[in-house]
């Protein structure tokens, strides 16, 4: 598992798993949010690692920006930690065999046939 730095004190990075995310839920993050709510992500993601609640690891995350330091190191870990991640793996994998089923179910009808029109 790899670690990153807040404000000089190192913190575990933690598996996304279904636990995970239903916390990150319980925050007000989904999974749909991920991507369009990038700085309540972080401040989810390093609450549940510090074991710290929203509102102070705000607070730890806006004493960190202020002192120079950038987010890169926790974004690396939550990167490194979703790849690796056999719970998103089975996510993306259902969505991909959905979109697909979709994809076949919205095929247009076929085009009636020349003799059809005859009478």
């Amino acid at each position: 598992m790899k670690t990153f730095e807040v404000n000089g004190k190192q913190y575990k990075g933690k598996e996304f798993d279904f636990n995970l995310v239903c916390d990150l839920e319980d925050m007000g993050i989904s999974l749909d949010d991920m991507q369009k709510k990038n700085l309540s992500l972080i401040r989810g993601y390093f609450g549940l690692c510090a074991g710290i609640d929203a509102e102070r690891a705000g607070a730890e995350l806006q004493k960190h920006l202020i002192s120079g330091k950038k987010f890169e190191s926790i974004t690396d870990v939550m990167s490194e930690e979703l790849e690796k991640s056999d719970f998103f793996r089975a996510l993306q994998k259902t969505a991909e065999t959905e979109d697909t089923a979709v994809e076949t179910a919205e095929e247009p009808e076929a085009e009636p046939k020349k003799e059809d029109w005859e009478e």
